[in-house]
């Protein structure tokens, strides 16, 4: 059976060059393997990539990516001349992003939305301006069944209302502003502009950077949202409504958690942890953003905070910081949680065997048990049909498949070895586990001191198509490096990979933790003159004295902006 990927690629601005990379190396990688595999007539030997998910800036590369995988495989050879590198290094700049066309009112974001949109049409629904279509290519990484599946964060700004019933006989009702756009895909079906359009929009929402870049307007099927309990007169009795979305980050970052339902919903998705990796592609690593707790009224509140010192300003800071940390933790807590419960069966499970192998425990005792609580999982309407039975049976299998080593140690008897895979598949089903494996997460995370961009937020890249370079060529090596360690580890997903690194241009160490005061101050002036408009147009809409607005700009707002872009 091939090894799987799940890809998972977190927000980054401009450091999306550096995703890039290390996305180029990985892709690269497997094509090479995949190659050899075929040539060596060993399928079981094949890495294919099956699920992509991305947030912000890696919502717009999975994209990419996917469209690679499945039609323009070839694309994808050159290391400085492939879609992502063209994207993220050579087309995207600060002097197009500033350059707000007639259409974008300069109420509505600091940044050019014109640049991205234009980009995303080059990359994502370009294919489709010629005629014919060019013949799918598709990537060495895709699956050979030709099928992908692709989640995109968004934002909604309009929120889905859902409608939990009370026992009174009324409703409570919530409101979900964390959307996503799900969509599955294969080489056959999926070559078509019009859902490659909806591919596109949502990508661009995805990276819809608040502020930076303007509100996105999507079209959104009612099929897309499932639960029983949404609200669905919000589309009044029509099949699709228009919801207004900004960049996916917001809520969730880092959606490993999306791609761990995406996996949950394959055939044979539930495979040996071991045969199935989740791969983590971010700019920065997760780290505690713990502050020490004081008593000081003195402290300053970005290196200790408490009562003492929680001023108006220090307080609104932790808030805000604590808000986007949470929010981007959220799904590493999803495979945390998983991780968790999952090693809880197999704590019970290694209980149960101890008892049966001690006589506390009998097949006797347990099989009418399991029998009567399995028959209700499985039965169809009450009857144990054939498809039920054989339903059963695989998750049997699986499961002792699972715990192969552990089965073996009853050696001969075989009876109260079956017994205990059942009584632990009652327990896994109990707990909702069936169809999980443990999420073994390989990381791709940049070490923050080595990449060029990471100032003004990460917008810094943007000013030079140098720095963009650098964090491209800093992902690569990233790519390699991480590589060559997971083909070390015995067991893994890497193990036994067949690849030989492409060469990397060399990468200038003067660019590492790039200062502002660094970048082209002509450039850096139009960014402030353009951020300070910005600022000005807000203070107009919040109707504030305009005597009182000039001071405001003057003495603190000009000053601050100019501070931050090293002026």
């Amino acid at each position: 059976m091939a090894r799987k990927l799940a890809v998972t690629i977190a927000g980054a601005v401009s450091l999306g060059s550096y995703e890039s990379g290390v996305a180029f190396e990985i892709l690269d990688a497997i094509a090479q393997h995949n190659q050899w595999a075929a040539e060596n007539t060993l399928p079981e030997e094949r890495i294919e990539i099956d699920v992509l998910t991305g947030a912000s800036a890696g919502g717009m590369t999975v994209s990419m990516i996917a469209q690679r995988l499945l039609f323009d495989g070839s694309a994808m050879a050159d290391p400085y001349d492939n879609p992502l590198y063209n994207a993220w290094v050579q087309e995207i700049d600060i002097t197009k992003l500033l350059a707000r066309g007639t259409n974008e009112p300069p109420t509505h974001s600091v940044f050019s939305s014109n640049c991205v949109i234009a980009i995303s049409q080059k990359y994502l629904t370009g294919r489709y301006a010629s005629t014919p279509v060019p013949p799918p290519n598709p990537h060495a990484a895709l699956p050979l069944n030709g099928s992908l599946q692709l989640g995109l964060a968004i934002s909604n700004l309009n929120g889905v209302d859902y409608l939990q019933p009370t026992r009174s006989g009324g409703s409570f009702v919530y409101t979900d502003h964390q959307d996503q756009q799900l969509v599955p895909m294969d080489v056959k079906s999926s070559d078509r502009p019009d859902l490659w359009e909806t591919i596109r929009a949502t990508a661009v929402a995805c990276g819809a950077f608040p502020v930076a870049f303007r509100v996105q307007d999507l079209l959104r099927d009612i099929t897309d949202y499932p639960s029983p309990t949404v609200d669905r007169s919000l589309w009044n009795g029509a099949p699709s409504r228009y919801f207004a979305y900004t960049d996916g980050g917001v809520f969730q970052n880092e959606p490993l958690g999306m791609a761990k339902n995406l996996v949950d919903t394959l055939p044979g998705g539930h495979l040996d942890a071991e045969q199935r990796g989740y791969l983590f592609v971010a700019p920065k690593p997760k780290k505690s953003s713990e502050l020490p707790y004081t008593n000081n009224a003195n402290a300053d509140p970005n290196t200790a905070f408490g009562t003492a010192n929680a001023v108006y300003k220090a307080l609104a800071e932790r808030v805000a910081d604590s808000v986007y940390e949470q929010s981007g933790f959220q799904d590493w807590i999803v495979a945390e949680q998983v991780n968790d419960r999952l090693q809880k069966l197999d704590n019970r499970a290694d209980e149960l065997q101890a008892m049966f192998q001690s006589g506390r425990l009998t097949a006797a005792q347990t099989i009418p048990v399991s029998n009567a609580v399995l028959r209700a999982f499985f039965a169809v309407d009450g009857a144990m049909t054939p498809a039920a039975i054989a339903a059963q049976q695989a998750a049997h299998n699986q499961l002792q498949q699972q715990y192969s080593v552990e089965y073996a140690k009853f050696g001969a008897d075989v009876a109260t070895a079956d017994a205990w895979i059942d009584a632990v598949l009652v327990l896994e089903l109990a707990a909702g586990l069936h169809e999980k494996e443990e999420m073994l997460i390989y990381d791709f995370v940049a070490d923050p001191k080595l990449l060029a961009s990471n100032g003004l937020s990460a917008f810094e890249g943007f000013f030079d198509v140098a720095y963009r370079k650098h964090d491209y060529d800093y992902g690569r090596s990233v790519g390699q490096q991480q590589l060559l360690a997971y083909k070390g580890q015995a067991g893994g997903v890497f193990e036994n990979l067949h690849w030989t690194p492409k060469p990397i241009d060399p990468i200038d160490p003067s660019l590492n933790s790039l200062q502002m005061a660094k970048v082209n101050p002509q450039k850096r002036q139009q960014a402030c003159a353009q951020i300070c408009s910005a600022v000005d147009d807000l203070l107009q809409e919040l109707d504030v004295n305009a005597i009182v607005r000039k001071l405001m700009m003057t003495f603190f707002v000009n000053k601050q902006v100019k501070k931050l872009l090293a002026l």
